[in-house]
């Protein structure tokens, strides 16, 4: 795994156990792309009033009819018994519910790119 992680990055206000949630599913997501093993890369960093983290993977990406279902409840790609399509749909949400965004690249044979950016806290404001 190859981590970048800026620091110091601002505070998010949300649950961490929901954000802890997406995060988990996004890299169990990218595991299960790499049947043969690979890389997943995990960043974090800040702009804009924002933070995002981007999980990538080097699996075997998403192909171009199915990267506009990958949000709706019960899509999967998996075999049977081994996904229920909820991890994404449920990410999604998650991250809506913090006015954030997730999105994703991917092209197949060459991995998935997926970024969460969730709003940052004005820590002058905060502390007002």
């Amino acid at each position: 795994m190859v981590r970048e992680i800026e620091t110091p990055l601002p505070h998010i206000m949300g649950n961490r156990g929901r954000l802890q949630q997406v995060l988990m599913n996004l890299l169990l997501n990218a595991v299960d792309a790499m049947p043969d093993g690979g890389t997943i890369g995990v960043r974090a960093s800040a702009s804009a009033g924002r933070v995002r983290l981007t999980v990538s993977d080097t699996g075997v990406g998403i192909s171009a009819e199915h990267l506009e279902n990958i949000y709706d409840p019960f899509f999967t790609t998996k075999p049977r018994g081994q996904g229920t399509g909820l991890g994404l749909s449920v990410s999604y949400g998650i991250v809506k519910e913090h006015a954030g965004t997730l999105s994703v690249e991917s092209n197949p044979g060459e991995g998935s790119r997926f970024v969460v950016s969730l709003p940052a806290v004005d820590e002058k404001r905060a502390s007002a």
